[in-house]
């Protein structure tokens, strides 16, 4: 066997069917063509699909029409009908494939109202953020884009979570010509609430908010301060009740906290009357208020209290009665000396409690005046009657000699910024209100105050955010934009984690979010401003400091923007989308890679801002342009009717490359595709099978492969050129598994020639030549003869020629009647009618 060289043809593989939609996207309703064709690494293979068979999952969705041969013979064109919107599958199956499904979904043109979206805004509360939000319900289509109402329409809203929130209304109107209708709901406690939204024959919606969990458990926290007293003077007291989480740290109260302040007596007094009250509490019963973390109230100790015992001091414990909560109590000291009342200017004391910085008042501090004094006591009893007694340092509050301003001055006024308290004349202690900001600075805060001694200091304990972890955020409160038209937007501040912060757990399975992040209030008085944006024209606004929320109304066209937006120290940039109904966008439909020399459909069709198809509602004119028309050609103009919503137009590919095909339209933004033409040759092999020996046949082979795909392929054009043989049989296309034939007879040349073509099926030609060496020819030998002397025979010269034939060429006539010629010889040349005349003309000088 010679060969020039030797490929191995590519096993065959199970083929796989690739497909293409034009349009890309449904409308229901509507006809439209599903291309089948074989395909291989994103390849189409020019491979014919023979005994294709198609059903859909639903016809009532969509149905199978026809399938009918597409110009390129190797591709199929299923006509379906989109019936009505939904998603169902196409099953293609076929000898040889592996069976595939295509999920196609079908869409719906409808420009009113079909369904309802819902927004919640925020989603998610800290336990020390604003507590109230927004509920905005909206008008879509089926496509999911804002719809304006013709008539009023009603929405009914409910939560069965009415413990943790309170819509403020339950019944919700959207007006004709409007999309949308916004409401508040109120913060009532902890927890998840979902909340649903109904409304004629649109399907029921909900959406959930969730309100942070503060660690637990809570508890709640009496500070009191002085601690030290004489029973005999009359100074108060004051005692301060803050509501705690899990970690220590003030939290607001959910709803109302009922308590009760009582005091233990800490031995039997002498009085044993049940309405005895060793100490005078202003208020007994207080309420820590919804939406506050502290009270207070003042007490004193009964001023004749040392004459019910006999101790010289007594530690007395205050305590909290409170339902379902913890309490911690605190203690305090009286003596029972009788010393009196001291007066004076001091010196003062300064007691700092935890505060949040809620932009409101708020305890930060206790200050009142107390010094030390020695006091005589008794030790024992008499010695030659005079009464044993000792000194005692005691600690003892001081009143006010007159009123008096204390000077209560900040290290961080933006944190807090104290009230100077006024000691009024008799008082010993008076709380410390401070105005305080909304967040924390990162070093800590000092108080300084100013009494008859000079400057002291006390350190403040502000809790809240850093403003450094603060951002400020802006966003749409309906849930899709309708251009052209009025839509609320809601701006706040936003506490995320520090990056040194991590999220706090409680439980050691899952970490959770710290219940203290999230919506923030405004932290100071500013100027919301918004840069210049081309689809957006946004007025500036102004905040308040501690002000929750900002809302505000913005109008948008059609597209996506980023708005930049700034105020003090915050900046930011929100993404909006603004959405229509109208055809916004051009969209082109066409195979991802597509074979050079051929040509294929393309689709142009009209899609809404969601992109959502859509019909015309009047003429789009495109204009195709592709930068580089040597590799492609398509048409300059396409059309999509008023009332259409696609337009498809064939494309004629010439040679391999990418191109850039724009699409421009008027009111349309530029559509531009790169479109990838390639060019795969077939690889052939050319082989001759048999001994190539003379007079025998010999078979030409030849094998085509595509290194870029793995099925063999069927269907070339072959064209045989064959030189120095006899031409038998040939075939002239290609087998499915990519094979050829042609027999030739080696005849009378020592050589054949096989030049072989192959073409077709979108592919460029490729040529291949081989020559064969014949073996075993045989070898000719000549026979010298003198020439007779006819002279003396009655004959003519042309029975003399006639007899030396059989003679000079008997030898010869032997070989090719032995080769079987003899008769495909004579054929051509009547030689034998020259012999039997030849033979008649002897029997005739015979018989002479």
């Amino acid at each position: 066997m010679l060969s020039i060289f030797v490929i191995p043809v590519q096993a065959q593989t199970t083929s796989e069917f690739g497909y293409q939609l034009h349009p890309g996207k449904l409308l229901e309703n509507t006809e439209a063509t599903l291309q089948i064709f074989i395909t291989s690494n994103d390849i189409m293979v020019p491979k014919q699909i023979d005994g294709l068979k198609v059903v859909s999952s639903d016809n009532e969705i969509i149905q199978i029409i026809r399938i009918e041969e597409g110009n390129d013979k190797f591709t199929k064109n299923v006509i379906i009908k989109a019936k009505e919107s939904g998603i169902a599958s196409i099953a293609l199956a076929a000898t040889g494939f592996s069976s595939k499904e295509i999920s196609l979904e079908v869409f719906t043109n409808n420009n009113n109202p079909t369904k309802m979206l819902m927004k919640v805004t925020p989603s998610e509360f800290p336990v020390d953020g604003p507590r109230f939000g927004f509920i905005v319900v909206e008008l879509a289509t089926t496509g999911g884009l804002p719809a304006i109402t013709s008539e009023e329409v009603m929405i009914n809203l409910d939560t069965p979570n009415k413990d943790v929130i309170n819509i403020k209304e339950s019944e919700l109107v959207i007006s004709g010509g409007e999309y949308y209708a916004i409401t508040e709901f109120e913060i009532l406690d902890y927890g998840d609430a979902i909340i649903f939204a109904e409304t004629g024959n649109m399907k029921k919606i909900s959406s959930i908010v969730k309100v942070l969990e503060p660690i637990t458990p809570l508890q709640l926290q009496l500070y009191v301060h002085p601690e030290n007293y004489i029973s005999f003077s009359g100074s108060e007291g004051y005692a301060i009740v803050q509501l705690l989480d899990g970690d220590g740290l003030p939290v607001f109260a959910e709803e109302d906290i009922h308590l009760e302040i009582g005091v233990e007596n800490p031995d039997v007094s002498i009085n044993t009357s049940n309405k005895f009250e060793e100490v005078m509490i202003e208020e007994k019963n207080l309420v820590i208020k919804k939406g506050s973390y502290s009270t207070f109230t003042k007490f004193s100790p009964r001023p004749n209290l040392g004459e019910f015992t006999s101790s010289f001091e007594e530690t007395y414990k205050m305590f909290i009665s409170a339902e379902n909560i913890l309490t911690n109590g605190a203690t305090f000291t009286v003596i029972h000396d009788e010393i009196g009342s001291l007066e004076g200017k001091g010196p003062s004391v300064t007691e700092t409690l935890p505060f949040l910085t809620t932009g409101k008042q708020e305890i930060i501090a206790v200050t009142y005046y107390e010094t030390e004094i020695e006091v005589s006591r008794q030790t024992g009893g008499s010695t030659q009657g005079t009464t044993n007694r000792e000194l005692v340092s005691v600690t003892v509050p001081v009143k006010a000699q007159e009123d008096h301003k204390i000077i209560f001055s900040s290290s961080e006024l933006d944190s807090v910024n104290p009230i100077d308290p006024l000691m009024k004349k008799g008082e010993s202690a008076i709380i410390v209100f401070g105005d305080t900001g909304t967040v924390v600075p990162e070093d800590p805060v000092s108080f300084y105050i100013t009494d008859n001694e000079g400057v002291k200091t006390a350190t403040g304990d502000p809790i809240g955010p850093l403003e450094e972890d603060l951002e400020l955020i802006i966003e749409s409160l309906v849930p899709v934009v309708l251009a052209e038209k009025e839509f609320p937007v809601l701006g706040y501040l936003n506490e995320g984690a520090g990056e040194e912060e991590t999220s706090t757990s409680t439980s050691d399975e899952e970490g959770e979010v710290d219940p203290r992040l999230g919506v923030s209030y405004f932290i100071e008085d500013g100027v919301l401003s918004f840069s210049a944006n081309e689809l957006i024209n946004a007025d500036s606004i102004t905040i308040k400091r501690n002000q929750p929320f900002a809302e505000f109304n913005l109008v948008s066209k059609v597209g996506t923007t980023d708005l930049s937006y700034q105020m003090g120290g915050f900046e930011g940039i929100s993404s909006i989308t603004s959405h229509t109904t109208d055809p916004t966008t051009i969209y082109l439909s066409f195979q991802k890679n597509i074979l050079a020399n051929s040509k294929t459909l393309a689709t142009v069709q009209a899609l809404d801002s969601v992109g959502n198809p859509v019909y015309a509602k009047k003429d789009i004119k495109i204009n195709l342009v592709s930068n580089n028309e040597t590799i492609l050609k398509v048409p300059e103009k396409l059309l999509i009717k008023e009332g259409d919503y696609f337009s498809t137009f064939e494309i004629d590919t010439v040679n391999e490359g990418t191109i850039e095909l724009a699409l421009l339209s008027e009111d349309f933004t530029l559509s531009k595709y790169d479109i990838n033409v390639i060019d795969i040759s077939p690889v052939v092999t050319l082989e001759f099978l048999g001994g190539l020996n003379w007079n025998e046949r010999i078979e030409s082979k030849i094998s085509i492969t595509i290194p870029e795909v793995t099925t063999a392929l069927g269907g070339f054009n072959v064209e045989w050129d064959i030189v120095g043989g006899e031409i038998l049989t040939t075939e002239q296309v290609t087998s499915s598994e990519g094979i050829a034939k042609a027999n030739i007879l080696a005849n009378d040349k020592d050589k054949v020639s096989v030049s072989v073509t192959v073409s077709g099926n979108g592919l460029s030609s490729t040529t291949i030549s081989k020559t064969a060496n014949i073996l075993n020819m045989p070898v000719m030998e000549e026979i010298s003869e003198e020439e007779p002397d006819w002279s003396g025979l009655p004959i003519d010269n042309t029975l003399l020629v006639m007899i030396i034939i059989p003679v000079a060429i008997l030898t010869g006539l032997f070989f090719l009647k032995r080769m079987d010629k003899l008769d495909i010889i004579t054929e051509k040349i009547p030689i034998g009618d020259k012999i039997e005349e030849v033979k008649e003309r002897i029997s005739d000088i015979r018989n002479r």
